[in-house]
């Protein structure tokens, strides 16, 4: 049985990048990491100045609280996509979250995604083949979800719970597909 190491917890990671004065929320940053980890050139992309920017990036201290959190993040994340469980799950605010937020927190992760997929190597727009393909048209729709004002919250809440679901499976599919055999392990 392998040893997966946690994500670091959402408001943990949240408050660091707060006061780090980084734009960039934490599920946004969780999904870049993730489709950096996915595409095909990711381990070639500067994941932490995309992360960060690129002057911001230069000027970090590698121990500070934040340079730490965004290691842990990727080898975390590297750790579930790769590993024997299938126990990937995207990094979202939590349940005492209101639902608006919960929503906003998962379309900026897959605009995160995306936005790793791009940089390592997937060409905007382009449509991949089989079920990866239709996993990331999903997901760029999912990049745009507003709170849907005509469904009660419980049914709101349920559609999050099955979509965040689809996403965990989805976006380990999507690795396996992209990822060539050696570096998944």
């Amino acid at each position: 049985m392998e040893n997966t190491p946690d994500l670091p917890a959402y408001e943990d990671a949240a408050r660091l990048l707060r006061e780090a004065g980084v734009p960039t929320g934490a599920a946004e940053v969780h999904g870049i990491i993730t489709g950096v980890l996915c595409a095909p050139q990711g381990a070639r992309v500067a994941w932490q100045e995309l992360v960060l920017g690129r002057e911001t990036g230069r000027n970090r201290d590698p121990q500070t609280a934040l340079s730490q959190l965004l290691v842990a993040l990727h080898r975390s994340t590297h750790a579930h996509l790769s590993g024997l469980e299938c126990d990937f799950a995207p990094l979202l605010p939590g349940d005492e979250h209101s639902l608006a937020e919960q929503i906003e927190g998962l379309s900026d992760w897959c605009r995160g995604y995306l936005l790793g997929l791009h940089a390592g190597g997937v060409p905007e727009g382009q449509a991949l083949d089989g079920d990866a393909g239709e996993i990331i048209r999903d997901i760029t729709r999912l990049s745009e979800a507003e709170l849907d004002a005509s469904l009660a919250d419980e049914e709101e809440m349920r559609a999050l719970v099955e979509i965040v679901e689809y996403l965990r499976v989805g976006v380990q599919l999507v690795f396996e597909e992209l990822q060539p055999p050696a570096s998944k392990h």
